[in-house]
Parts: structure tokens; sequence; C-alpha cells
């Protein structure tokens, strides 16, 4: 199927460029705080666990919320579509802003987890609109400019996250974590209160698919479940594991089935007919899967191999930031001047391509700045690509399927992210253990006792505990152990994660060469031209969008 090209989004003929301007930062703060809020809890986590006495539940902290998140998005997107933008986008900040409220007031760490439930949905709602909101504000040729600005200050929300964490966590305590979200929050709801209209393209709520979204529902929670449970309770051959993700499967299959029919299907299976919506599909996924999840597990590489603090990898990570809003800003505006898009989807992906490779030739012992440098390249590459697919994907479809389209590669990025990060996970540990077992030899093997063995063995971030280190050594020794065969045993363990990390990267490396060649198969589609001019006034503008009658799908 053809790309179809879009009409003028009915938004920027509503609004002047004063109320755009308004709009644009609004919608900016709210991917701020998204951002913020989840570099922030990480650096609380362990005070939230100490005082609430919940280190047993701490992966339901983050898997609650990705849960709700996820299921959210592509719900959220559909019923924009139906009912306008407006009444989700300031419900979602609502949401957000109460569950921020209660997790600054839990009293304990059930407690906790339920907040982070309600905040997910919240930010899954935030995340389904900020985007669809630009689409119907600009242009995809207006667009491929301001979404750079976006990305610069979801980064900054991202890089003052932690430093801001520590803060007030040492300072005023955990939960201002969570208390800091309302001023931002209560800002940017005014904002867009006052500046975003209602612009709706008709539908009733009989119309709304609750079936399919149900089975969306079930199926999202029960593969989010299955592939977050594997690394903390079982394993992927295990019956709770092949239970859940057969169920899941099965109830994608009947969402399907019934999609094809539903007239306001959540997600119209008529967008996989659509060449561009599959191709930018792709790269979208496979970036996240492949690309993002290798990243994930750089740091471990970083502080153990490298022997670098916490404090330096985290430095090390912000030129790859830094990269990234570069290319997005510079990309976007060269976009456009030339409407062009296609050369800059390549030139992003191999770049991503380089850098996995140049990742992948780490080794213990590496000069940590070449950590930095090949990270700026991966940057770069994440800049060029990851704003502009989001331009594609919403010029290549009508108006009135941006929010689902959108919303939709949204929730299969996710979902890839997910599932990258666990299997990239499970890679690299099983690579770690064999080449752990395989490079001791017998000399140090003999002398370690089994619990030390099976410490080392089992956990490549041992080094980076100095209490269960000192444990270790003890036990160690205490069995008659030489010192020198000890410091054997952690040399073989940093050159284990080395070769981890190189194993990850060359699967990632891998997967950059099929993300160009992706990009190779793109066609370049007309990007829309300027917007018509505003109306007279905005108050007039939201008079004729409240007035108007909704046109009949």
């Amino acid at each position: 199927m053809a790309a179809s090209v879009p009409s003028e989004p009915a938004l920027g003929a509503l609004l002047s460029e004063r109320g755009k301007l308004l709009l644009l930062l609004s919608l900016g703060a709210c991917m701020f705080l998204s951002a913020l809020d989840g570099s922030i809890v990480a650096t609380a986590l362990p005070r939230i666990l100490s005082d609430l006495d919940g280190f047993q539940l701490i992966s339901w902290v983050i898997t609650l919320y990705l849960l709700t998140s996820t299921v959210a998005v592509p719900i959220v997107g559909k019923l924009s579509d139906m009912f306008g933008r407006r009444p989700f986008v300031i419900a979602g900040v609502v949401v957000f802003l109460a569950g921020s409220l209660a997790c600054g007031f839990a009293p304990s760490m059930p407690a906790l987890i339920a907040a982070r439930g309600l905040q997910g949905i919240g930010g899954g709602v935030i995340l389904a609109c900020v985007l669809v909101v630009m689409a119907d504000m600009y242009t995809p040729i207006e667009r491929a400019r301001y979404v750079g600005y976006i990305l610069a200050v979801i980064t900054a929300g991202t890089l003052i996250g932690p430093p801001v964490g520590g803060f007030l966590t040492d300072g005023l305590g955990w939960r201002w974590c969570f208390f800091i979200n309302l001023p931002i929050g209560a800002a940017a709801l005014v904002f867009i209160w006052r500046t975003l209209p209602n612009v709706r393209h008709g539908g009733r709520i009989g119309d709304i698919d609750f079936a399919g979204a149900g089975l969306l529902t079930t199926a999202t929670v029960a593969a989010l479940l299955a592939i977050a449970w594997t690394g903390d309770a079982f394993g992927w051959g295990s019956a709770a594991t092949v239970g859940l993700l057969a169920g899941a499967g099965a109830l994608m299959l009947l969402f399907i089935l019934r999609e094809r029919r539903h007239p306001e299907a959540i997600i119209p299976m008529s967008l996989f007919r659509n060449r561009m919506y599959v191709l930018t599909g792709l790269i979208a996924l496979l970036s996240s899967a492949v690309l993002f999840s290798a990243v994930q597990y750089l740091p471990t590489f970083i502080q153990t191999s490298l022997g670098a603090s916490a404090t330096v990898s985290g430095l090390l990570f912000m030129p790859q930031a830094l990269g990234m809003v570069a290319a997005s800003i510079v990309g976007g505006r060269l976009i456009a001047r030339s409407g062009r898009f296609k050369r800059q989807v390549v030139l992003g992906s191999a770049f991503s391509a380089l850098a996995a490779f140049l990742l992948q030739t780490l080794g213990v012992g590496d000069p940590r700045w070449h950590v930095a440098v090949y990270l700026i390249v991966f940057g770069i590459g994440s800049g060029l690509v990851t704003p502009v697919i989001n331009v594609i994907v919403q010029a290549s479809v009508s108006q009135e399927q941006t929010g689902v389209a959108t919303s939709s590669q949204m929730y299969f990025r996710q979902i890839a992210q997910v599932l990258g990060v666990a299997l990239f996970g499970a890679v690299f540990t099983a690579s770690y253990g064999a080449t752990f077992t395989g490079n001791l030899d017998a000399e140090t093997r003999a002398a370690l006792p089994a619990a030390v063995a099976e410490a080392l063995e089992g956990d490549a971030t041992l080094a980076l505990d100095p209490e269960r280190m000192e444990g270790a050594r003890a036990a160690f020794l205490t069995e008659g152990g030489a010192p020198v065969l000890f410091e054997r045993a952690l040399d073989v363990q940093r050159e284990a994660v080395a070769v981890a990390n190189r194993r990850l990267f060359l699967l990632s490396a891998i997967g950059g060469v099929v993300l160009v060649a992706l990009s190779l198969a793109l066609t370049e589609i007309p990007l829309r031209g300027r917007a018509p001019p505003p109306r007279e006034t905005e108050a007039e503008a939201s008079a004729l969008a409240a007035d108007a009658p909704p046109p009949r799908p």
C-alpha cells in the first residue's frame, strides 16, 4: 500500500504562533517530568528500600510502572483520535501528579508500588499524547525541527535526575523526589488547560472496542510479567514463564482476529498494509531491542573491567546524550530545509552500527575515554534516527490515524526494549559464567572454596560491593588460599565481563547492519509544508473548534 500524504493538521490552524510556543513548552515540561522521575527514582531507590523494608519487592517498583504505562499507550492513542487530545493530556498529567503525591506519602512498600502503578498510567497517557499533539500542531516538515528540542528536554531530565535525586534524598528525604513533580506538573497543567483546544474527529462511547482493549491489556501484562520474572524468580524454560508467554501469544492472536473485523480497532490492521509504517516500525523495534538493550549492560563492564566508579561511569555516558541532542537538532533543521529524510536515517543507522562495532572491541584496561568517544558516535546515530522515525510514520498515514499510528509504534518499541533487555541479560550472564569457568586455571579453582567460587561465577558485580567482596576474600584466606590466587580469580572475572560485553555488542553490530538495510528500503514521501495562517484570535479558534459538529467516521 502506498503511503498517503496526510492533510493539514487541524490544531495548527487553530493556534497562533504564541499559542503554539506556550503549548510546546508545556508539553516539553510533561516529558521532562517523565524523564526526571525515572532517573530520580533510580537514585533514591536504595534509601526507599531501606526505609520501607522492601528489598524483596524491588522489581515491582519498576515492573508495575512499566506494565501500566505500556498498556495505556495504544488504547489512549486510539481514544484520543476519536474524542480529541485535550481531555487525555489533562487527565494524564492529573493522574501522574496524583500518583506522585501518593508515592511521596506511601507508608509501606505495597502502597508505594500501587502508587507507582497509578503514576505509570499517567506517564503512559502523557507519552501517547505528547508527540501526537505535536503532529496536530505542526506539519511533519515543521515537526522535524521542533522534535529535537523535545528530545533535548527529555535528555536534560535524564541527566539532572541523579544529582537532584541524591541531593533531595540526602537532604529533605527521598519523598521529595516525588513531591518535586507537583509544582512543575501543576504549571504545565495550567498552560495546557489554557492553550490546548479540543479537536474531535468523531466517535461515541459505544464505538470503543472494549473487548479488544481487554485482550491487548491482558496479553501485554502476561508478556511483560513473563519477561520481568524470568530474571527474578523463574527461568525461560519454567512452567510459569512458558505458560505466561503462551497465554500472551494466544490472547494476542485473538486480539488480531478481532481487530481485523472491528470498525474502530485499537490498532487497525490496515496500518500493516502501509509499507512505510511497517518499515519504520521495524527500524524502531530493532533499535530498541538490539542497540538500546546492549548499552544497558555497558556500565557493568565500565565499573568491573575498567575499574571506574559509578560516578565516572555516569559521566562517561554524558557525551552520548550530548551527541544525541546535537544530532537531533541539526538533523531536524536539515530535514526542515530539504524535506528529505532517507539519507539521514541511513547515515544515523550506519553511525549506530559503527558505534556497536567499536564498543565490541573494548577489553580489560582499555582507556576509559575510548568509551566516551564511542558513545558520542552512538549518540549521533540515535539522534539522527529516533526523532525522525516519528515524523516519518506520522507523515505516512492520514491525519485521522496519526494518534493510533504513533501510539502503536511506541507500544511495540516499549515491548521490544523490555524483551531486548531480558534477552541480552540472558546472553550476558551465560557468556560471563561460561567464560569465567573456562578461563579459571586448575590451581585457582582447587583453592577456591565452593561458596566463593559460586559467588564469583554467579555475580559479575561482586567486586563492586566492598562488604561482600571482603567477605569472599576472608573466606578464601581462611581456607588457606594465597592472596595471589584470589587476585588471579578477580582478573578472570574482569576478563569474563569484557568477553560478555564484546558478545553483546557483536550482536548489536549485526543488528546495526540490518538496521542500515532497512533504512535503505525506505522511500522518500512528501512532507507537508507550512500550515495555513491561524485564525484571528485563539479564543475565536477555540470557540469554532468547540461549536463545530464532530464529523462522523
